[in-house]
């Protein structure tokens, strides 16, 4: 009998030491790949939330496994060896399959678990969701978010994204996309602003005038007042006193006098009620902007990631219906 206990004690050992040993590789294996999509173990590290000497014992571990090596290492960068192009589809494959096995049982389950990493812009992310985000927590207690709120596009690839808000004309690009409506756009500027320089009431009269120069990217200089007439897009190139990178430092220097601002109305009710803004020159808004949720290819969409996406299109519907 004790030889009996003996025996399944040990079977149970030996089978969990298995399961571990195989959880490791599953687990090696998803750190390789973030490290051959981002070609730096850094970003990889700080996608998979770990450690960056985990991620690179990891991936040592595997190829000392393999008995070759998968990415080729330098100061400067990350690349993959010609064994590492050969792995890396293999891995992609297997870990697609494997999470879509686990999606067979949480489809079953009512309780949505795990973390949601989803990019978006920061002026989207306070006005629109941040004010609603625990309405999701209440309803699904056992899930994280992990939001990036670039003010520039991310590779959510790349990034290992879920999912992507973004606000304008989308890229072309292998990646699936949902509208989720528009937002109207105004031109307006502080009343201290306007007290100082008046209010434009023609395009004429910009030449006397200064706009805030949005640049989330460093070599862009387009310093310009944008406005649609007749259908078409025009650009006004215009004097510039400040150049700023996040739409949050553009509102900034809007409310603190620094030159004309265009943002979506929604954003800015707030700031247009109190009179902390004033619309100029209405008859020569951009074109409506249009605001999609865009997420990477897949045969298998996890729950969660489904659930939220159709939370973020029904609180934005009720946003813009205010």
């Amino acid at each position: 009998m004790q030889l009996d206990k003996w025996s399944k004690s040990n079977q149970t050992v030996l089978d969990n030491g298995i399961i571990r040993k195989l959880m490791d590789k599953i687990e090696a294996m998803r750190r390789f790949v973030a490290v051959a999509q981002t070609g730096s173990f850094t970003q990889a590290a700080e996608n998979l939330n770990a450690p960056k000497s985990a991620i690179s014992n990891s991936v040592s571990q595997l190829e000392a496994h393999l008995c070759t090596r998968l990415l080729q290492r330098s100061t400067r960068r990350v690349s993959l060896t010609e064994a590492g192009e050969r792995y890396l589809p293999q891995c992609l494959l297997l870990l697609e399959e494997l999470e879509a096995l686990d999606l067979q049982f949480q489809m079953q389950s009512p309780i949505l678990t795990g973390t949601i990493c989803v990019d978006m812009p920061s002026r989207f992310l306070s006005t629109i969701v941040m004010p609603r985000l625990q309405e999701w927590f209440d309803r699904h207690p056992q899930t994280q978010i992990r939001v990036i709120g670039a003010d520039y596009r991310i590779d959510p690839i790349k990034e290992q994204v879920d999912c992507v808000i973004r606000v304008g004309e989308l890229d072309d690009s292998e990646l699936i996309a949902k509208r989720l409506g528009t937002m109207k756009m105004v031109n307006c500027a502080s009343p201290e602003y306007i007290k100082k320089y008046g209010s434009p009431t023609s395009l004429e009269d910009l030449s006397h005038h200064f706009i805030v120069d949005y640049a989330p990217n460093r070599r862009q200089n387009n310093a310009a007042f944008e406005y649609c007439f007749s259908g078409t897009n025009h650009n006004l190139a215009m004097s510039s006193l400040i150049s700023v990178s996040t739409t949050d430092a553009y509102l900034s220097a809007g409310l603190n006098g620094l030159g004309i601002i265009q943002l979506p109305e929604g954003g800015i009710t707030n700031y247009l009620q109190q009179k902390k803004l004033v619309v100029v020159l209405p008859q020569y808004c951009c074109q409506d902007m249009p605001v999609s949720i865009v997420y990477e290819s897949k045969r298998h969409l996890p729950k969660k990631l489904r659930y939220f996406m159709d939370w973020i299109n029904h609180i934005y519907s009720q946003h813009s219906h205010q």
